[in-house]
């Protein structure tokens, strides 16, 4: 499985998407969105929320093309005729594309720290870590069930969007939603993503209550994805 893991993080580190949607979107949107609205808590907020869309954007849409992209070349045959179990496939490479997308998420960070000269603690460091890491997996586990559902690179287009756009305009990653209609801020509480988001700021804030809350909560999402993602997992094209 280490073999597994090296070949997926270097394969996966050269990818053109990893650059565009998760390190540059990401960056350019905070510095844009930090530098037009002028209020004191705002870049905090912007960082954390750009943080979290970084994640999402690797470790659900990209992989979600690279799962498709292994199965239609035949990658997954391979697994028929080797010992290697399926959940320990699943979890190398989950574990590579975690990684990157963690180092993505912290280019982010260290990005915001320059540019808005925010004060991140030892602690709050720390405390992102374990969500930002659950979360990934979460997503990544997600993305094989989407791959899974694809015949086309169209196909996983389309669904990713329609799993992301929700995610992201009833979350406050960009804005905040204490004026929203009730229903969106219904939507809000029971958002995913909006956990992840709501972590990473309660790790900023060393708001322990509310962190190991939205801790607990991403966890039973990447457990639930996990065994999606094996359950409909699929070795070929039908």
């Amino acid at each position: 499985m280490k073999t597994l893991f090296s070949l997926t993080f270097k394969s996966a580190s050269r990818d053109p998407f990893l650059l565009l949607w998760s390190i540059l979107l990401p960056i350019g949107g905070m510095v844009g969105l930090g530098m037009l609205i002028k209020s004191p808590e705002y870049p905090q907020s912007i960082v954390t929320g750009m943080m979290a869309v970084s994640i999402l954007f690797y470790a659900f849409t990209t992989t979600s093309f690279a799962i498709l992209a292994q199965r239609r070349r035949g990658v997954y045959h391979l697994l028929r005729v080797t010992p290697l179990p399926l959940w320990q496939y699943v979890c190398g490479l989950s574990g590579a594309w975690t990684l990157i997308s963690f180092l993505c998420a912290l280019l982010v960070l260290l990005s915001g720290v320059f540019v808005f000269k925010l004060n991140v603690s030892l602690p709050s460091f720390l405390a992102m870590i374990p969500i930002i890491l659950v979360a990934t997996l979460s997503y990544v586990f997600f993305s094989f069930v989407i791959a899974s559902l694809s015949r086309t690179e169209n196909n996983v287009s389309l669904l990713t969007n329609l799993v992301t756009m929700p995610l992201l305009l009833s979350s406050s990653a960009f804005y905040s939603l204490n004026n929203a209609p009730a229903f969106i801020q219904a939507i809000n509480r029971w958002n995913p993503f909006q956990w992840l988001v709501n972590g990473l700021r309660s790790a900023f804030d060393l708001a322990w209550a509310d962190y190991f809350a939205n801790m607990g909560l991403t966890s039973l999402v990447a457990m639930a994805a996990l065994l999606l993602a094996l359950k409909t997992f699929r070795y070929a094209e039908v």
